[in-house]
């Protein structure tokens, strides 16, 4: 599914309906419009949500545009003939318009997760894994939510522990663990939720499954996120107190 820029639905709506003056014609909107009311309403839906960036007020105008209009479709599909209903007295399409004007083709810059990490780009791998993991969380993909969270919890402790210890470039995640906590980097709390992680994650092993009957889950996802996150915030208060 292609991804829909705030700018390319106002350019939209003026190749399908028109130029407007206004936006009080209430009525503008009729049956002879209902192919190209349809197809606002489904590239709208193609328009990412963090794009919708928008004041309460302004979304939930927004909001009651889009159902009018489905509403006003719905009609129509029946043989009613009535023009889409107004929103305030004003005509739904361009509103939109005027709202989708508002928004940005571009996301802020996001702020950073990992601010004890000086290296930009390992900074910013890190935290597009924890993304990732959140993204694959919210779609009820337990093995990729969890496996990077496994990912990028193995990328925050090698990057602690570069020239603490030596060969920390041969380091399996279990003896990252240990030596984070020797070294004092995390605590013994964190230390024994990374390990949860670490076993979490072991679930994708081949024969792993066959052996133990275990999955990766809900439960395997938060426990890695959950890492991720002790462990972060032990390196933040560590590096913090020495600054």
């Amino acid at each position: 599914m292609a991804e829909v820029l705030p700018s390319q639905v106002v350019s939209a709506i003026e190749s399908m309906f028109g130029p407007m003056q206004g936006d009080l014609h209430q009525d503008r909107i009729r049956l002879q419009h209902q192919v190209e009311v349809r197809s606002l309403l489904e590239i709208i839906e193609d328009v990412p949500r963090d794009l919708i960036a928008l004041p309460f007020t302004d979304y939930l105008e927004f909001k009651r545009c889009r159902a009018v209009l489905s509403e006003a479709v719905a009609r129509w599909n029946f043989g009613d003939i009535r023009p889409a209903f107004g929103v305030m007295g004003k005509d739904p399409v361009e509103r939109i318009k005027r709202l989708m004007g508002k928004c940005s083709d571009e996301l802020p810059p996001r702020e950073p997760l990992l601010t004890f990490i000086e290296d930009e780009n390992t900074r910013l791998s890190i935290e597009d894994q924890i993304r990732a993991a959140w993204t694959d969380f919210s779609a009820n993909e337990w093995m990729g939510a969890t496996v990077f969270a496994g990912a990028a919890l193995e990328g925050i402790l090698h990057w602690a522990l570069k020239g603490r210890v030596d060969d920390v470039n041969g380091m399996r995640l279990a003896k990252m663990i240990e030596e984070a906590r020797n070294c004092g980097l995390i605590s013994e709390e964190a230390k024994q939720q990374a390990k949860l992680a670490k076993d979490a994650r072991n679930l994708i092993h081949p024969g792993c499954t066959d052996r133990s009957g275990s999955v990766c889950t809900r439960a395997t996802a938060l426990m890695a996120l959950a890492a991720v996150y002790r462990v972060s915030d032990d390196l933040h208060r560590h590096f913090a107190a020495q600054a």
